[in-house]
C-alpha cells in the first residue's frame, strides 16, 4: 500500500511541477494537439462503389451480377502550413508504367502543393486536368456512369498548376500538363501513312475559372484548353459548368465541346473502324464532339436525395461525307434515390436506373441503333480509415 501511495504522490508532484512549467496546457491537451497535428499530415481514405446490377442490352440476355465500379486508395495531408500532398490510386486497374510519363494509369494523383501566399498556390506532379463542368469536378466514386465524353478522356496527367485565389469566391487556374500518358505511336500505331508525325512537345494548356455568386447559390466551373496531339495537330476544348445551389435543391448544367485534329476521344474512330480500314487509315481527323448534361438533386429530408440526370451527345467527322453532320448521337436518362444513414460518415445506399440510347445516321446502314438499360442497388462509401 505504501508503494502505491508513494507512486501516486510522485505522480501528483510531477503534474504539479509540469503545471508550473506549462501553465497553459496539460499532458492530455498536449496529446490531443499531437494527434490533431498528426492527422493533418496523414489522412487515409478508401473510395468504394459497388452494386448488384441488372443490365439489359438490346439483342442480348439480361445480365445480373455484383460489380465494384470504384476502389481507390487516397492518402493526403498538410505537412505544414505551406506544403501539402495528395495520392490517389485505383486498386482495380493496371499498374504498368506508361511510355511517356512512366507512371501507371492506375495512379490518378500524386502531387505536392505549395501555398506561396494566401492567394497563390502551386501544385506539381500527377493531377487531374483542370477542366470545367460539375460532372468532371465530382469525386468519381459518386458517378453512376459518365458521359461518353468524360469516360473517354485521359484526364490524369503529369504537370503543374498555378492557382490564384482572386477573392474568397473567385479562383483562376493556369495548368500545363502532358497531353497524354503514353507516346503517340503506342496509342494510335504508325500514322505516317496519314502524314501525322509525333510532336516534340505533347503538352496541354488549360485556363480555368471557378466562381461563386449570391452567397454560393450560383456556381461556375469554366475552362478552355489547347492540347498538342501531334506535330501541327491540336485539340481545342471548352467546358462550361453552371450550378444552382439551394439548400434542398441543386440543378447543374454542363456543356463540353472538343474540336480535335486527331480523334483523341476515340469513339468516332471506333464506330468508323470499317471505313478507316478500307481507306488505309487508323484514326479519324477533324472530329467535333459536343456534350450537354443536366442534373437535378432534391433532398426532401437531410438523409435522402432524389436525383434525375439527362445527357445528349453528338459527334461529327467534318472532313468525311456520311460521317459529318452529327453521324453519332447518344442519349442518357438516369434517375434514382440515395439514402445517407449516418451524419458523420460519407456513406450512401442507392437505387439507380441508368438508360442509354445510341442513334446513327441513315447514311451508314452498317451502324445500327441500340440502347442499354441498367438498374443498380448498391452503396458508395468514402471510408476514413485514418
Amino acid at each position: 500500500m505504501k508503494k502505491y501511495i508513494t507512486t501516486l504522490a510522485a505522480c501528483v508532484f510531477s503534474l504539479g511541477v509540469y503545471a508550473q512549467q506549462n501553465p497553459t496546457t496539460t499532458p492530455v491537451e498536449d496529446k490531443i494537439e499531437s494527434l490533431e497535428s498528426h492527422n493533418k499530415q496523414l489522412n487515409i481514405f478508401f473510395n468504394f462503389q459497388a452494386s448488384l446490377d441488372a443490365i439489359a442490352t438490346e439483342g442480348q440476355d439480361t445480365e445480373v451480377a455484383f460489380k465494384a465500379r470504384q476502389l481507390r486508395l487516397e492518402i493526403k495531408g498538410d505537412l505544414n502550413e505551406k506544403i501539402f500532398y495528395r495520392f490517389r490510386h485505383r486498386l482495380n486497374k493496371s499498374t504498368a508504367a506508361q511510355s511517356l510519363d512512366n507512371l501507371a494509369k492506375a495512379t490518378d494523383i500524386m502531387y505536392v502543393g505549395y501555398r506561396a501566399t494566401d492567394k497563390f498556390t502551386i501544385v506539381a506532379g500527377k493531377q487531374s486536368q483542370a477542366w470545367g463542368t460539375f460532372e468532371f469536378d465530382i469525386n468519381p466514386m459518386s458517378i453512376y456512369e459518365y458521359s461518353d465524353f468524360i469516360e473517354n478522356m485521359d484526364n490524369f496527367m503529369l504537370g503543374a498548376n498555378f492557382i490564384y485565389q482572386a477573392t474568397k469566391t473567385q479562383e483562376l487556374q493556369f495548368q500545363i500538363t502532358d497531353s497524354r500518358n503514353s507516346k503517340m505511336e503506342d496509342i494510335y500505331g504508325d500514322l505516317s501513312s496519314q502524314g501525322i508525325e509525333a510532336s516534340a512537345s505533347p503538352l496541354t494548356y488549360i485556363l480555368n475559372w471557378n466562381g461563386s455568386f449570391l452567397n454560393n447559390q450560383f456556381q461556375t466551373r469554366w475552362a478552355y484548353g489547347i492540347q498538342t496531339q501531334a506535330k501541327d495537330k491540336y485539340s481545342n476544348m471548352i467546358t462550361l459548368g453552371n450550378k444552382l445551389n439551394l439548400s434542398k435543391f441543386q440543378l447543374a448544367f454542363d456543356y463540353m465541346r472538343a474540336d480535335e485534329d486527331i480523334d483523341r476521344l476515340g469513339y468516332a474512330t471506333m464506330d468508323g473502324a470499317d471505313y478507316l480500314a478500307a481507306n488505309d487509315m487508323k484514326v479519324f481527323e477533324d472530329v467535333t464532339s459536343n456534350t450537354f448534361i443536366l442534373k437535378a438533386d432534391y433532398q426532401p429530408m437531410p438523409q435522402w436525395n432524389i436525383f434525375a440526370k439527362g445527357l445528349y451527345e453528338t459527334t461529327s467527322v467534318n472532313n468525311v461525307p456520311t460521317y459529318d453532320d452529327n453521324f453519332r448521337k447518344a442519349y442518357g436518362y438516369f434517375g434514382g434515390v440515395e439514402y445517407m444513414p449516418f451524419k458523420d460518415q460519407d456513406l450512401k445506399v442507392f437505387l439507380a436506373y441508368i438508360g442509354r440510347k445510341y442513334e446513327f445516321t441513315d447514311a451508314l446502314p452498317a451502324l445500327k441503333d441500340y440502347n442499354t438499360n441498367r438498374v443498380s442497388l448498391g452503396l458508395m462509401y468514402r471510408i476514413k480509415a485514418y
